[in-house]
């Protein structure tokens, strides 16, 4: 018999059985929330995603998520068949189903075909489905807003849980609270007024999708899917997409929606950003100055 990997007997109980040894997958990053393998089972072929909780631990994203939207991950891998049922309601693209999954422990789900994105090489057939898929998302709106499955806080938290977990990400990580800059953010911060929430992919890289001939076909890791703004998405974007891969963005997204307005709430969601490790840029000045797009 061949057993799964770093799964105990009982957690791999009632798992597809394998036809052959699980074969590693390398990390993105050393960081990285899951260990993965590809592994070829009788009910086809599946990834298996082990959470790694001493990386989990030190991690700023994570630090953030569970912050900001009472994430409480990895917990909430208990929860990935919710997520996988609301992204699979709206986006156009191909959404891995999980098959078992344990909380805080592991997430078997069905493997997809297709090849990562690379970064350096996006073409207009992968931003146009881009921003369908959001726009998709984005159509999913509702009052409430933090983790998928439990999402339950009003509007008028957003603005206070943002700054105090600004707030606590900058102590964590020795910033000097009183720096002007700094401090004219959290100002922002505090005035920030939202009323309606989406689906929104805090970890969202062009890595975390899959290609089919150079169109946009998948999404891959669902873990850090909240209710959020829609603004927030749009911040992310900003550093995504090229000047011109934005404008056939917006081309697109306005098909389905008005694009909204993130002047005023720029500088606090380039901040969180900042200080969750998005892109793992170290320079705040840099960071926060990058070219506006939308």
């Amino acid at each position: 018999m061949v057993n799964y990997p770093v799964l105990t007997d009982i957690q791999q109980d009632e798992l597809p059985a394998l036809t052959k040894p699980a074969q590693t997958m390398s990390a993105k990053f050393e960081d990285s929330t899951h260990q993965l393998w590809h592994c070829e089972t009788v009910k086809g072929s599946k990834i298996l995603k082990v959470c790694n909780h001493d990386n989990i631990k030190g991690s700023s994203f994570w630090q953030g998520m569970n912050n900001l939207f009472d994430a409480r991950f990895p917990d909430s891998l208990g929860h990935i068949e919710q997520i996988y049922r609301l992204l699979s309601e709206h986006s156009p693209l191909t959404i891995p189903k999980p098959s078992a999954y344990q909380s805080s422990v592991f997430v078997l789900s069905d493997y997809l075909l297709g090849q990562e994105v690379d970064a350096s090489t996006i073409t207009d057939e992968m931003v146009k489905p881009l921003a369908e898929h959001i726009a998709a998302l984005h159509q999913a709106q509702q009052n409430k807003w933090g983790a998928i499955h439990h999402g339950s806080f009003y509007a008028q938290d957003w603005s206070p849980r943002l700054y105090a977990t600004l707030v606590s990400l900058l102590e964590a990580q020795s910033f000097d609270l009183s720096n002007n800059i700094i401090t004219q953010i959290l100002e922002q911060a505090k005035q920030i007024s939202v009323s309606q929430f989406v689906p929104v992919m805090m970890d969202l890289r062009w890595d975390q999708f899959l290609h089919q001939q150079g169109q946009l076909s998948a999404v891959v890791d669902l873990d850090a899917f909240v209710y959020a703004p829609q603004e927030l998405e749009l911040v992310m974007l900003e550093y995504l997409l090229t000047s011109d891969q934005c404008k056939l963005f917006i081309d697109n997204y306005i098909r389905y929606l008005p694009l909204a307005t993130i002047d005023t709430v720029r500088q606090p969601y380039r901040l969180l950003l900042f200080l969750m490790n998005m892109l793992g840029e170290t320079d705040l000045d840099l960071w926060l100055n990058a070219p506006i797009r939308f």
